[in-house]
């Protein structure tokens, strides 16, 4: 098996760009109003990270975890 091939669709610049943008407009709406953001786990992680780095208002994390069924 050789190693899978992948067509780059959105560059890692393009996508902080758009997560840096998403940061200011949230801060601008929010204000100093408290944020309570919640993730998927565990693939809302990295960006909820990246995001919570351009939001300026005060930000509370929470997590939930989800299980995957066949047929369900």
């Amino acid at each position: 098996m050789g190693q899978p091939s992948f067509d780059l669709l959105i560059s890692a610049e393009a996508i902080a760009q758009r997560v840096s943008e998403l940061g200011a407009q949230i801060s601008a709406e929010y204000g100093e109003r408290p944020l309570v953001l919640i993730g998927v786990l565990k693939g809302s992680f990295m960006f909820l990270a990246d995001l919570i780095r351009h939001i300026r208002c005060p930000v509370r994390v929470e997590f939930i975890g989800t299980k995957s069924y066949a047929g369900t």
